[in-house]
This record gives C-alpha cells, sequence and structure tokens, in this order.
C-alpha cells in the first residue's frame, strides 16, 4: 500500500509455498463459505464496519431466499486490521485452509499484500483495492481469479478534478493545491489529478506529501495560503488528517477557495466533524455508491432497516454488489467449488449492480465512467453530503462555502 511497493514481492514466495497443502474445509457441508478478510480494528476500521454489514446484509437476502444453490451462505470474518502482510498471509491461512470458504470479498484488502496471499489458492477474490500496482501485480501473477470491482488511483484522479470542474463553479484563479499521504492511491490519486488540472490549463501551485501521523497543519497551510490556489485537495485514507486539516484550515480559510477531502470524505471517518458543522461546504468524493433509482431506493430501505442508519456513500453498494455477483456467477456454473468456471462467469457478466454496470477489462478491473461505475461528487450541505455529480452528469447545485460569504 506505500510506495515501497518491491517489498510486497518478497512475500510472493512465502505465500505461495504456505499455500502449498490445503486443510480440509471447516464449513459445514450444508454451507457455503464466505471469507471477508476485513480492517475491523485500526485506522480503517470505520470502513471495516462498512464492509462487514455489507456483506452480512447481502448474505442475509440470499440466505432469505433460499440460499445459493440450496444452501446457506455463512460469513466468516478475519481482521486484517493495518493491512500489513503478515496479516494478509494469516487470512488466507484462517479462511481458506482453516475455514475452507468458497471466495473472499472485501472493500480492500492491503492494497498489495493480499494479491501474493490469496492468488496462490485460485479462490475468487473480489475487492476494491483501486491501485495500479494491485492491478499489474495481478496481471503478473497470473491470478486470473481476482477482481478489482472499480476503476484505479490515477484514473480517479483526472475524473474527480473533471467532476469539481463539471460543477460549474466559477474559479476566479485557475490554481489548484495538492497534498496528499504516502500510500500509492495517494500518490498515484495526486498525479491524475495534477495531470488532468494542467491539461484544462491550471497552474499546480503546490503540492506536499504527508505522513499518516500528520495532525499539525500551520506550516503547509501558511505555504498553501502564500500560493493561493482556487482549490485545494487533500488526498489521505485516515479520518484524522482530513478532520485536522479541515479544523486548522477554517481558523484562517482562503475566502474564495473550494477545499476537497477526497475519498475520506466519503466514509464514516468523517461523520463527527460533519455532525459538528465543520465541514460545511468541503468536497468529497466516492468511487461507487448506490445509484438514486429504484434499485438504490431498495437498498437504502433494506440497509436502514437491518442496521438502523443510513448506508455509506462510501463502500456499502459496491462490496453489496460484490456478493451478489460471485451469487450470480455461483449459480450460474451451478458448483461453488469450480472457481475457473466461477471467474470466467464473473468476467463476462457485465452485471447491472447498485451501483453501476460492473464491466470488467481485459485485466480485470472496471474503467469508471457515466455508462459503467460512475465515480460520484459530494458535497457537505447543512450536515449532509449531497451528490453533485455522478460521473459526468450534473445530480445537484455546489454551494459556495461560508467562508467564503
Amino acid at each position: 500500500m506505500t510506495r515501497k511497493t518491491p517489498r510486497l514481492l518478497r512475500h510472493v514466495a512465502a505465500a505461495t509455498l504456505a499455500a502449498a497443502s490445503l486443510a480440509g474445509p471447516a464449513v459445514a457441508e450444508d454451507t457455503i463459505g464466505l471469507g471477508a478478510p476485513i480492517p475491523l480494528t485500526g485506522y480503517f476500521a470505520a470502513d471495516g464496519e462498512t464492509m462487514e454489514h455489507a456483506i452480512r446484509l447481502a448474505v442475509d437476502e440470499i440466505n432469505a431466499d433460499g440460499g445459493l444453490l440450496g444452501k446457506q451462505v455463512e460469513v466468516i470474518t478475519f481482521d486484517i486490521g493495518d493491512l500489513t502482510p503478515d496479516k494478509l498471509t494469516a487470512a488466507a491461512s484462517n479462511l481458506i485452509e482453516r475455514e475452507g470458504v468458497s471466495v473472499l470479498i472485501n472493500g480492500y484488502g492491503g492494497m498489495g499484500p493480499d494479491i501474493p496471499a490469496f492468488c496462490p489458492y485460485d479462490i475468487p477474490y473480489i475487492h476494491n483495492d483501486a491501485v495500479t500496482s494491485v492491478v499489474e501485480l495481478t496481471e503478473r501473477m497470473g491470478c486470473g481469479a481476482i477482481f478489482n470491482a472499480s476503476d484505479v488511483d490515477y484514473s480517479y484522479g483526472g475524473e474527480v478534478f473533471k467532476q469539481i470542474v463539471g460543477t460549474g463553479h466559477d474559479f476566479e484563479r485557475k490554481k489548484i493545491a495538492i497534498v496528499h499521504g504516502d500510500f500509492e492511491w495517494d500518490i498515484r490519486l495526486a498525479e491524475g489529478m495534477a495531470k488532468a488540472a494542467e491539461e484544462a490549463g491550471w497552474e499546480v501551485v503546490f503540492t506536499e506529501e504527508v505522513p499518516y501521523d500528520t495532525v499539525e497543519w500551520t506550516g503547509i497551510l501558511s505555504k498553501i495560503r502564500e500560493a493561493n490556489p482556487a482549490l485545494i485537495h487533500l488526498e489521505a485514507l485516515e479520518p484524522a488528517v482530513a478532520t485536522t486539516f479541515i479544523d486548522q484550515f477554517g481558523n484562517q480559510p482562503i475566502d474564495d477557495a473550494l477545499v476537497s477531502v477526497g475519498y475520506i470524505g466519503a466514509t464514516p471517518g468523517l461523520d463527527e466533524v460533519i455532525a459538528q458543522g465543520k465541514a460545511e461546504g468541503v468536497l468529497a468524493f466516492t468511487l461507487n455508491a448506490h445509484l438514486e433509482d429504484a434499485a438504490g431506493d431498495t437498498f437504502v430501505e433494506s440497509w436502514k432497516a437491518a442496521y438502523d442508519n443510513e448506508p455509506p456513500l462510501s463502500l456499502a453498494a459496491a462490496v453489496y454488489d460484490m456478493v451478489r455477483i460471485w451469487a450470480t456467477a455461483v449459480e450460474a456454473v451451478g458448483d461453488p467449488s469450480d472457481y475457473a468456471a466461477i471467474a470466467d462467469k464473473i468476467r463476462m457478466l457485465d452485471y447491472d449492480g447498485i451501483a453501476g454496470k460492473y464491466v470488467f477489462n481485459e485485466q480485470n478491473f472496471i474503467e469508471t465512467g457515466s455508462e459503467t461505475q460512475p465515480a460520484q461528487l459530494l458535497q457537505v450541505q447543512d450536515g449532509n453530503r449531497v451528490r453533485l455529480m455522478i460521473g459526468q452528469e450534473k445530480a445537484g447545485e455546489i454551494r459556495a462555502p461560508d467562508w467564503s460569504n
């Protein structure tokens, strides 16, 4: 997940050896095991809870409707915590070797270490890591049953910039400042955004990489104010990074600048600062959320009935769709253990989900777009995340933030 991607490759041989002999399955013969290697503790626990809720909602619905091939689906979770290689290797050993699950599903599973951990077993693994190196490593290792159910970092950087411009907001200066964390997702997305901005005639006036324990922004904010951008984008997958940035920017804002906090702004990790009213006017985006149609409305009502809250716009719909994609493929093949046939079926499905159409390309990922699986641009308005753009289609009106009035 970090820029030190080559070190991940050193775990490939170890993971392959660990997979050489499989223990007998632990799931009962009348059930089908679904493995959920998800981060239930640590930085990413808020997303992990969303992943688990989405998986269990989809499975509960499948089981209530008679199960899969007449069998009940059993969800077995494993906490991958801080997404390190040892956690992913342990997840493979526990879920595949000990529990005998037939599929692995999560929102993201390490953005690198998950591939050498899971690939040697050849069972379907559907995730949303959304980083370039994962796609490349999956292809290099010949992991035909691993699917990235979204586009990747660099593409989203360009897409989000185009969405922000597409809102019709009147930017007085075509200047952008970009601050990002040191994970590959952050770095590559920032590169994609900078490239799109430059191609649109904007000037990238400031860039800065920050570690994930950054909570003091005085120096960086001073430099940003001196550069005087019209748009400031922060990309880091840790809520405290975004919340402290928002809070300290608000103490001395740039009057006519817009602030975007990227993907983290769509997650439950920012719910508290939004509820406190400190994030009004802030922009965010999500790779894939439920669409505002009949299927999306049904999903929302089912989620509210199960969990007594709204489904997060970050991962809920996508992970729910992943379970349904796998189940559809299993029903078509007729055998949950025929992994190669299930992978082939997933690849050919062109599945209509609640977050859009899942059309996997030759590299087993999905190119974002209004006709497939659109990214969505959001803005905090009156304490709620309001959709402004779905793909390149306008869905709402942008508001000037309070600090610009």
